[in-house]
């Protein structure tokens, strides 16, 4: 054999081996090049056999239709119930797990595997719901059922925790200490399936597992509970499309965190998170100065609504320049109802020098001419800063289009909102005439901003023929009692528009004066006067108010009414 050949012979060993060598430790790696691949992977083969009795084991194998990333299968295997941690042992496409723990006899075994399980793809391919396979060392399988869905802007990955509370005392299961008896991951629509339960009673509380420790941690998961416990039984074997809503413990209280002074006369305190604008009423505001302990009277103060962590005070004359102040609050509450912080509600701040020379400027939120304005909704404008409010009470007038007198009512929303609540209805496609006598704004110094002026909008109502109605009915679930709160959103075109109405009992409903788009429905059971959802706690343990929402949207035309819609409370 001559020099070349013998080149050209160890060249070819070279190649060979290299591609032997790169398929041979391909493992996880994908094949590359061709059109995206959008396919979800899926499971093929399980063994034991989903459904099997009588297994003797103490090995799982599993194998996807393509490879898949290893990590995220790992993490997203659960048996229910608890078995101990699993072992893997990977094989292209096929693992293997190993159970520490022996078996209990006559037991079904349930194993989940998470919707989280992903692709080798460049973006990723999720599975698209999650995966179980049921088997049993006995001779027959649990045939215990829940349905639902989980109702949230993402209802994808939280993961359904089913707890056992027949031998227990319902009272002491706490989800931040206690794995779950039974569980399940949503798909891409938010629904889960859990089957193969053992019958008798349970708590179901949903979680989004941020550590996936199975284990619900307070102010870091979401969660949402449903309106009652579950019982499984021989005749009762299964519940069907629970619904179940997700949002976040907040027991964080609410703390003064700083104050500072805008002008001589006006201070703001800022909070941590935003304050509840009904606790303002019930709350309190003090200042005192530091050195002398006096205190300085306060004119009002008032939620910036711009920036509801922030409260505004108006006192009723100026701070001593250079002085420094405390300001202490008390009896405010943030949104989730927790009361401030007793040991962090108070901030000092030195008193403002400079003069307050920005003068007080006032817009409306409708535009001169504009047309099609809402009927039943305040007229509202604002002030670039707060003054002084009496006068503004008779300066502002409402005048129909022949220039008759229209009685109002006007109030103060926050520092720096003007609400004008016409006292009776306005007609509709009708002109009307907003009229306020400029010279009555002054700022708390009493500083005019302007002379022998006057603000005049004209502005059309909304002609009622050109909007349309929803009329449909609660189906109340059985021992579901009213008033509901009917909710319809138009989610197209935008801006968003939204409108409720509150029915005593299940039976018709009728939500008028819709413009035309596109409506999702809701419905929900109220359980305090302000008509907001609740929620209820997974620990103690506190049920969720039963709700429902319609399963397609409305359609919305002007001059018809839509008929027959059904929204199912339970």
């Amino acid at each position: 054999m001559n020099l070349s050949s013998i080149v050209r012979t160890s060249v070819h060993a070279v190649l060979i081996g290299g591609l032997a060598l790169l398929f041979g430790c391909a493992g996880q790696v994908a094949p590359s090049g061709g059109p995206l691949d959008t396919t979800p992977p899926s499971v093929i083969y399980t063994e034991p056999d989903t459904n099997a009795v009588r297994v003797n084991t103490q090995t799982l194998e599993i194998e996807f239709d393509k490879y898949v990333d290893r990590r995220s299968v790992e993490e997203s295997i659960f048996i229910s119930p608890y078995v101990g941690a699993l072992e893997f042992d990977w094989s292209g496409r096929t693992v293997r797990a190993a159970i520490a723990e022996t078996l209990r006899a006559g037991k079904t075994y349930v194993v989940m595997i998470g919707t989280d399980v992903v692709d080798l793809r460049v973006p990723a391919n999720h599975l698209r719901q999650g995966f179980t396979l049921a088997f049993s060392t006995g001779d027959s399988l649990d045939r215990g059922v829940i349905t639902g869905r989980i109702v949230d802007e993402k209802p994808e990955g939280i993961m359904v925790y089913v707890y056992g509370i027949t031998n227990i005392n319902p009272d002491t299961l706490n989800p931040g200490h206690t794995k779950p008896d039974y569980l399940m991951q949503t798909g891409t629509d938010g629904r889960f399936t859990l089957t193969h339960m053992a019958f008798g009673k349970y708590r179901l509380i949903a979680v989004r597992d941020e550590y996936r420790d199975l284990k619900y941690d307070k102010q870091i998961d979401g969660y949402g509970v449903w309106r009652r416990d579950i019982e499984l039984g021989t005749d009762h074997p299964s519940i069907d499309d629970i619904a179940v809503r997700m949002t976040k413990e907040d027991t964080t209280r609410p703390f003064l965190s700083n104050a500072r002074a805008l002008a001589p006369r006006r201070i703001i305190a800022r909070f941590g998170e935003p304050i509840d604008s009904l606790s303002l009423s019930k709350g309190n505001v003090s200042i005192v100065d530091t050195l002398s302990g006096d205190p300085a009277p306060i004119l009002y103060w008032y939620l910036n609504y711009s920036q509801p962590s922030e409260i505004g005070i108006v006192t009723s004359s100026s701070l001593d320049s250079g002085h420094t102040y405390w300001v202490k609050v008390q009896g405010f509450t943030d949104l989730a109802g927790n009361s401030v912080d007793t040991l962090h509600a108070q901030a000092d701040f030195f008193a403002s020098g400079g003069a307050d020379t920005l003068h007080p400027r006032l817009t409306s939120a409708i535009a001169d001419s504009m047309r099609d304005v809402a009927i039943g909704i305040p007229l509202s404008m604002t002030v670039t800063k707060p003054v002084i409010r009496e006068p503004m009470v008779n300066a502002i007038q409402l005048a129909d289009s022949l220039a008759q007198p229209v009685p109002a009512e006007v109030r103060w929303r926050g520092g720096q909102e003007i609400l004008v609540m016409p006292r009776t209805e306005l007609q509709q496609a009708a002109w009307y005439t907003l009229r306020v006598c400029l010279d009555s704004l002054r700022d708390v110094y009493g500083v005019r901003a302007y002379r022998d002026s006057t603000l005049v909008v004209r502005f059309k109502t909304q002609d009622l023929r050109m909007t349309g109605n929803i009329a449909g009915v609660i189906n109340a679930a059985t021992g579901v009692q009213g008033p509901f709160v009917v909710t319809a959103l138009r989610i197209d075109p935008a801006p968003v528009v939204k409108r409720r109405t509150v029915v005593k009992q299940g039976g018709p409903f009728t939500i008028d004066r819709l413009p035309e788009g596109r409506y999702a429905l809701e419905a929900f059971q109220m359980k305090d006067s302000l008509g907001t959802y609740q929620y209820g706690l997974p620990y103690p343990f506190m049920p969720s108010a039963p709700f429902g929402v319609s399963r397609d949207t409305v359609k919305v035309r002007a001059r018809w009414g839509v008929q027959g819609v059904s929204v199912t409370v339970e």
